[in-house]
């Protein structure tokens, strides 16, 4: 298990991961369609979108979290 400290890059990996997935895939799906060839466009597009939907989480995600805070009320 990891330490507490490393609890936002984890969580970053993972929401990036899962999203990247998610919207490579529909991406894909919707500009080139379901043919013969879709998992390797596929895995092309996500193997270049992951890196950059994680450098994006872990630079927005303090933005995020702060804007959330001033927005809800504890």
């Amino acid at each position: 298990m990891f330490s507490k400290k490393y609890y936002s890059i984890i969580f970053v990996f993972f929401i990036s991961l899962g999203m990247s997935v998610f919207m490579s895939c529909v991406i894909t799906i919707v500009n080139t369609g379901l043919q013969g060839d879709f998992l390797h466009r596929w895995g092309m597009a996500w193997m270049f979108a992951f890196p950059l939907a994680f450098l994006a989480g872990n630079f927005f995600s303090p933005l995020a979290r702060k804007l959330t805070d001033k927005l809800t009320k504890t």
